[in-house]
């Protein structure tokens, strides 16, 4: 009976280290790959990574890629496909506690298919763990110090082609900044990147006109040299968007306002949309095809064209609109 039990758990592992949890990553990898937009990447990995200035596209291809690599590695050497997966499973735990403990929706694992970190969380646990203990003194999972050498070249080169095809077919597949019509004569077409991430404490004390966002608003608002103005960055689908207004820009405005709103790449909702309470504000919009990493509401207080207050605010929290 001991025999027994021992065998399934030794097959239980195999079946995980070398089938299971490598399809799981691959799945994943594949669906970022086809995705090829860094607004899917988990929440706080877009923060840390955007607060050291680091690319967001380039942070994708490199999840893309490590990810692949693994799958390779844990699916031709197999005496690595335990320490590797467990590694990896390890090294996503702490990114899918932050997603959850932020509130976030999806964890953005598996690109634009939502699936809610709390899931992810449980099922990259409940494969950490089954490695982990069901592995241990499984004699075909154990760490040898040669590995075949079919084996090691085979695994060279599929991480060689995977990261080919990560960095590859992401810059492919990403959306080209928006072009604007002819009228726009003059402005920029848009971040090259393919995306814009904010810095609101490097706009402060800036003139509106040099910041990078200021160029891709159309049309631009008027007036905004002169006395004191508020922008408003939202989404059409957005409620404390909605809240907001409803709570400080309804009727006649004390404080010349333009509502810019937000696109997601693909564009504009077509369901699922908001009334637009603020009809005393200038309208205006960013364009498609972009992936703008604005957490909306977003509020910009101006005094003479220069910001003195650009925050992620709520109607609890309109702090720009207090100062």
């Amino acid at each position: 009976m001991r025999s027994n039990t021992r065998s399934l758990r030794g097959a239980v592992a195999v079946a995980l280290a070398r089938v299971v949890v490598p399809l799981w990553l691959l799945a994943g990898a594949v669906l970022k790959l086809f995705d090829a937009s860094p607004s899917h990447l988990p929440a706080p990995m877009i923060k840390w990574t955007g607060a050291l200035g680091l690319d967001l596209m380039f942070v994708l291809e490199f999840t893309i890629a490590a990810e692949l690599v693994v799958v390779g590695v844990m699916w031709l050497l197999p005496r690595l496909a335990r320490p590797v997966g467990i590694l990896m499973l390890a090294g996503f735990l702490p990114v899918l506690v932050a997603d959850v403990a932020s509130g976030a929706t999806s964890c953005g694992c598996f690109g634009a298919v939502e699936i809610h970190p709390g899931i992810t969380l449980a099922v990259d646990f409940g494969f950490l763990l089954g490695l982990w203990l069901l592995g241990r003194g499984v004699e075909s999972l154990k760490i040898t110090p040669v590995q075949p050498t079919w084996r090691v070249l085979a695994a060279g080169c599929w991480a060689l082609i995977s990261v080919v095809v990560a960095f590859g077919v992401t810059a492919a597949a990403s959306p080209s900044p928006p072009r604007f019509e002819p009228e726009a004569v003059g402005q920029p077409s848009g971040p090259a990147e393919g995306y814009y991430l904010p810095s609101y404490d490097e706009w402060l004390g800036s003139p509106w006109s040099e910041v990078p966002i200021a160029a891709w608003i159309q049309p631009s608002p008027p007036d905004l040299d002169r006395g004191v103005r508020f922008i408003l960055f939202y989404r059409k689908d957005c409620e404390h968007c909605h809240a907001l207004m409803e709570a400080f820009f309804t009727g006649p405005l004390a404080v010349p306002t333009t509502a810019v709103a937000v696109p997601e790449r693909g564009g504009f909702p077509i369901v699922g949309t908001l009334p637009f309470p603020c009809e005393a504000c200038d309208v205006a919009e960013l364009p498609s095809g972009v992936d703008w990493f604005l957490q909306t509401p977003v509020l910009v207080r101006l005094a003479d064209g220069v910001v003195e207050c650009a925050a992620e605010v709520t109607a609890d929290d309109p702090r720009c609109l207090l100062q």
